[in-house]
């Protein structure tokens, strides 16, 4: 991560008002939210410290008409900063490492077969048959 950017707004629209903005202003990535209590919402951006402190003002100026809001810019947070984030709302999990054994591939299981039922290649060898499906006698 190379800069955090936080943008604290009074209810869930106007954050998610905020968090649009934001990532349209810049290239920023919403690493995730929290609900901090009485109606205040702080939504968190991850990118470069330029691409930070465009996306937080047009995050705040789109969600502070007419509501309480608040930022923040770290330009390097500290890993232990990073570690206490990493459990917001909608964070997406953190990738397993590639020396973890992957999962064993899942098998398809055969369908069962109905005796008496037609199956499709028998019908591709009586042409015949499927003359008559369809058509009354």
């Amino acid at each position: 991560m190379k800069s955090l950017g936080v943008i604290e707004t009074r209810g869930l629209v106007s954050a998610i008002q905020a968090v649009d903005a934001a990532c349209k202003a810049a290239g920023v990535t919403c690493i995730g939210y929290r609900k901090v209590g009485s109606g205040l919402v702080s939504v968190c951006f991850e990118g470069e410290i330029s691409a930070i402190h465009t996306a937080i003002e047009r995050g705040v100026a789109v969600a502070g008409a007419g509501h309480t809001v608040r930022s923040l810019v770290i330009a390097r947070p500290e890993p232990s900063v990073v570690n206490a984030l990493s459990s917001l709302k909608g964070n997406p999990p953190p990738a397993k490492s590639a020396a973890a054994p992957a999962a064993p591939a899942a098998v398809a299981a055969p369908e069962p077969v109905t005796p008496g039922a037609p199956q499709p290649d028998q019908e591709e060898k009586n042409p015949a048959q499927a003359h008559k499906k369809g058509k009354k006698a």
